[in-house]
């Protein structure tokens, strides 16, 4: 538990002055596409409960991913050495959720403790030193001059990163499970490397004293994220990662930017209230790393904090269902998407309406998982400095407070619920129109005006709209949500509404692989390359009486289902603006779609 009595021992520890140059930061600039999967985790599990909690998802028909293994999966803090006792056949069980197409990441810090506790309910106590501890002090290999000092899990020194062999030490020791991992979750374990008296100030005025000079604070967190996942991608390749903090503002410190943003795969603003405080504080944390620049972040899924993160018992904060339900949604219109919390919750385990949750939380992930190729292409596009960052706050930072409108991407504008009520006022942004997520009919609204009092009390829903020009595209096998049905599997699947002015989107494939541009104007819909087909819905203000491919006419079906079974053609969704068009795969060249 980080709470106030961890304020009371950084009091007995002690840090040096100055200042010295900056680590060299070397450039990554990639999220892989597994990390846009739904992640799950909990503070405290086994290897039974952790197989169980995986079960659960999919005997339930919810994607899963990703597993995270919080700090109890070590004996240790931290030895990266997988405590046989909690998980025994370590290797093998990783290995069999790899096969459910199920990654693990696994908790770690910068810190090797001499004694370890685990204040949570269920976790364990270390009473003896770390192993390699004695042997890290006795050579040097933390920073002020060996100082130790207290942090939620023990009290121990941080490796010291400008110091050659102690990264070497740290490295060797990282081997006894990186060859079998996906990723680390680095926790902020550097933040307790300050006096009691400075736990107000900011990480840039506090000296770290290393083999090399005095460096900040910031410099030396700066040095810990980029060591762990540079020498994980020397180790295992582009597609490993980290997941790391990038603006947060947590049990009391000041609020900064942990890792840069070249060295955050996966941005993980965590450790929020449970409550309507803790939505609002994880936005304002995602829109400051999104404003920063950082690509592929999201939150503690329904929060993680069960009590106030500065009391030493509480007070408790209760559950909400509502609150859950508000943030499962605003988690799978984000980049990454994560259940992880103090209460160590499933959807069918929440104290009220679990029928409910699991019904939502089934969709909203299933949204997630299908809007990957979108995700992922906003990414790519980011890193590639072709676009801007994947989430895009509306609005300057003083207008963000109870409000947190955003965009996903072009496409898409996002407004979140805030409260119990259900009800809120959207202003619709000028310069374009907008249509509902969840208008089956694609009524169009202008943009520019405010729409007052919105009713969202149906707890599966919060306010979406898709933006005029926006294009979308995704990766469907079933007919979950909007998007299509098991027809479209194995084809790219194409959400348009071409305006006057003409848009793009790149597809980002895996390097080797050839892109596909869509690009959308008026009466026309190209993609570059359509060798895997493709199923498109257009938004089209008037019925077409007719459509053509390649200059080939298509031929019109009578419902969704005939449009599935055949080669190719379109159908006009009834009473609505909608058109579906099955693109057929073309080995050679592009795929053009006109309508008069």
């Amino acid at each position: 538990m980080r709470s106030a009595l961890l304020l009371v021992l950084l009091s007995f520890v002690s840090c040096s002055p100055p200042k010295a140059p900056p680590t060299q930061v070397q450039r990554f600039g990639f999220t892989p596409r597994w990390a846009y999967q739904p992640w799950i985790s909990k503070d405290i599990s086994t290897g039974a409960d952790t197989y169980d909690f995986v079960g659960g998802f999919e005997q339930r028909g919810i994607p899963v991913g990703v597993v995270v293994l919080d700090s109890p999966w070590e004996t240790n803090y931290n030895t990266f050495i997988p405590n046989e006792a909690r998980y025994p056949k370590f290797e093998e069980m990783v290995a069999n959720l790899r096969a459910r197409n199920v990654r693990t990441v696994l908790w770690i810090t910068q810190m090797l403790n001499e004694g370890s506790f685990d204040a949570e309910v269920g976790g364990d106590v270390y009473p003896g030193a770390a192993d390699g501890f004695r042997e890290a002090l006795s050579k040097g290999y933390f920073v002020n001059d060996g100082q130790l000092t207290f942090w939620w899990k023990g009290r121990g020194g941080g490796i010291d990163f400008s110091n050659d062999e102690a990264r070497a030490f740290w490295h060797a020791k990282q081997e006894r499970v990186l060859k079998v991992i996906d990723g680390w979750k680095c926790d902020f374990g550097e933040d307790y490397l300050r006096t009691g008296e400075q736990t107000a100030i900011a990480a840039k005025d506090i000296s770290v004293k290393t083999k090399q000079g005095t460096i900040t604070l910031q410099q030396y967190s700066e040095a810990y994220y980029e060591d762990f996942l540079t020498h994980g991608r020397a180790v295992r390749g582009r597609e490993f990662l980290t997941m790391v903090r990038p603006w947060d503002g947590s049990y009391g410190f000041p609020g900064r930017f942990y890792a840069r943003k070249e060295h955050t795969p996966i941005g993980w603003v965590g450790d929020n209230r449970r409550d309507w405080i803790g939505l609002e504080d994880a936005l304002d944390h995602i829109f400051r790393s999104a404003a920063a620049g950082y690509v592929a972040i999201g939150s503690d899924l329904g929060g993680y904090l069960d009590l106030d993160d500065l009391a030493l018992a509480g007070p408790r904060i209760p559950f909400s269902q509502t609150n859950f339900a508000r943030w499962t949604a605003v988690s799978a219109l984000s980049p990454f998407m994560q259940l992880h919390g103090r209460g160590n919750l499933a959807p069918w385990t929440v104290p009220e309406r679990a029928d409910e949750t699991v019904e939502l939380y089934r969709y909203w992930s299933k949204l997630h998982v299908q809007l990957i190729p979108y995700l992922y292409s906003l990414g790519e596009a980011a890193y590639r400095g072709v676009q801007a960052q994947p989430i895009r706050p509306v609005g300057d930072e003083a207008s963000w407070p109870r409000d947190y409108r955003y965009f996903l991407g072009d496409a898409l504008l996002v407004a979140p619920i805030l409260d119990d009520t259900g009800r809120r006022d959207v202003p619709l942004p000028a310069g374009a129109r907008y249509v509902s997520w969840w208008d089956e009919a694609g009524t169009p609204i202008a943009g520019g005006q405010v729409l007052k009092d919105l009713d969202f009390t149906d707890r599966s829903r919060i306010p979406v709209f898709i933006k005029e020009g926006g294009i979308i595209v995704a990766d469907v096998s079933d007919g979950s949500t909007r998007l299509g049905s098991a027809a479209h599997a194995g084809q790219l699947t194409v959400l348009a509404w071409p305006s006057s002015t003409e848009t793009t989107f790149t597809v980002y494939a895996d390097d080797e692989a050839e892109h596909v541009t869509v690009t959308a104007r008026e009466k026309t819909l190209t993609l570059s390359a359509a060798k895997q087909g493709a199923m498109a819905q257009l938004w089209i203000e008037a019925a077409p009486a007719s459509m053509t491919l390649n200059g080939r006419t298509l031929e019109a079906k009578a419902s969704k289902a005939d449009l599935d079974a055949a080669t190719d053609g379109f159908f006009v969704v009834p009473n609505s603006r909608y058109v579906w068009v099955k693109v057929p795969a073309v080995a050679n060249g592009a795929a053009s779609l006109t309508w008069p």
